[in-house]
């Protein structure tokens, strides 16, 4: 059982959601996602991963 099912909540700053996904910390925020400290992996909400995806979708 990992963090996100025990129910960490989204790194963005300001959201306060159950986090859906975790993924690199690195990727997240040139992503352009401002998140909260720093660690490994980030762990973002429905709404913050659906933007993480189209910027890197764009990026790429």
């Amino acid at each position: 059982m990992g963090k996100v099912d025990k129910g960490v909540e989204c790194n963005v700053e300001g959201c306060r959601n159950k986090a859906l996904r975790s993924v690199s910390f690195k990727n997240a925020s040139e992503a352009g996602l401002k998140l909260n400290g720093e660690s490994r992996r980030a762990y973002l909400c429905e709404a913050h991963y659906r933007e993480f995806k189209k910027a890197r979708r764009s990026n790429r």
